[in-house]
């Protein structure tokens, strides 16, 4: 798939007004991380579904963001309040979406092998990172570097997505659990689509 540049610059206008809305807009990743976060890719290669430029954001705000609002308000929430325990705060939910993914701006480089690229290899990880740290983890230091804080329970789904355990574990949080649900359900969907 290819992404129009207006639909590019469109994808990250709204991608910015939503992390104003959720309160977790900083000056300082825009700056720093702005121009690489709007062309980035949310994915390596082409069987995933998510492998071109400006997916990162397409897929956070379109995908990720709207699975998970959906489970939140129609299944634990909204009108018939169904499974109360399990809703989880939609501010909270939106900013770790928004956020949780945007280490892959700094991660994913452009293959420069043609072999590479003619098997569907379309990006590769960045050899000059200077330590190994997980999606999460990385995404987390971006932030911290740039000022947004998190809650304990934000932090924990912040890094959910560097977990390779299945084990069910009661003792997850809400917010957690649905984050690493709907990043499951987003990449069927785009691998589907």
């Amino acid at each position: 798939m290819v992404l129009t540049e207006e639909k590019i610059n469109k994808n990250y206008m709204v991608w910015i007004s939503q992390l104003k809305k959720y309160n977790c807009y900083s000056e300082n990743l825009i700056n720093n991380y702005g121009e690489k976060l709007r062309l980035a890719s949310f994915a390596m290669n082409e069987t995933s579904g998510g492998a071109y430029q400006g997916s990162l954001l397409k897929i956070v705000l379109f995908h990720l963001c709207a699975i998970a609002n959906h489970i939140n308000e129609n299944a634990f929430g909204g009108e018939a309040n169904n499974h109360p325990s399990l809703y989880v705060n939609k501010e909270s939910l939106m900013k770790v979406l928004l956020l949780q993914h945007i280490a892959k701006a700094d991660m994913f480089v452009s293959s420069s092998e043609q072999w590479k690229i003619n098997k569907g290899m379309f990006y590769e990880f960045n050899s000059n990172l200077a330590t190994p740290l997980k999606l999460g983890e990385r995404s987390l230091f971006i932030c911290s570097q740039c000022g947004i804080t998190f809650t304990e329970e934000e932090y924990d789904a912040m890094r959910i997505i560097d977990k390779d355990d299945d084990k069910t574990n009661s003792f997850i949080t809400p917010l957690a659990q649905l984050v690493k649900t709907a990043n499951q359900m987003t990449a069927v969907e785009i691998y589907r689509t």
